[in-house]
């Protein structure tokens, strides 16, 4: 009896671990489907991502095609060519700010240095 009752514990075992062997098969086989299924649509998606921009680079190249754009520039801006009345010097643009007391007080005895040889021009005209 002790050898039936050993043969029946080493079957149930062989049987159990039969089950758990085919149990993690199939769980590894819907694992294995599902990340099939992930990649092809991780491929689909790049596929179609790929077709994209290749229209995207067909469309800008079509969209910066200097003709075009001369064209539309000339179309839609009234800019004309630069005047040399319109340049102007660096020193010549009208400043508010005096980094010092110093710059400040130099531009009060320029302006009314100026203003005192315009009055010394009129009162000479007027003479």
């Amino acid at each position: 009896m002790n050898t039936t009752k050993s043969a029946a514990i080493c079957l149930w075992a062989a049987l159990t671990v039969l089950t758990a062997v085919i149990f993690a098969t199939f769980i590894m086989k819907n694992r294995v489907q599902d990340l099939e299924k992930e990649l092809a649509r991780i491929n689909r998606t790049i596929s179609e991502d790929i077709k994209t921009i290749h229209i995207l680079k067909a469309e800008w190249s079509h969209l910066n095609n200097p003709e075009r754009l001369r064209n539309l520039a000339g179309r839609h801006s009234d800019l004309s060519p630069v005047k040399a009345e319109q340049i102007i010097s660096y020193a010549s643009l009208p400043f508010d700010y005096e980094p010092s007391r110093k710059m400040l007080a130099r531009k009060n005895l320029n302006d009314m240095a100026v203003k005192n040889k315009e009055l010394r021009r009129l009162a000479k005209a007027q003479r």
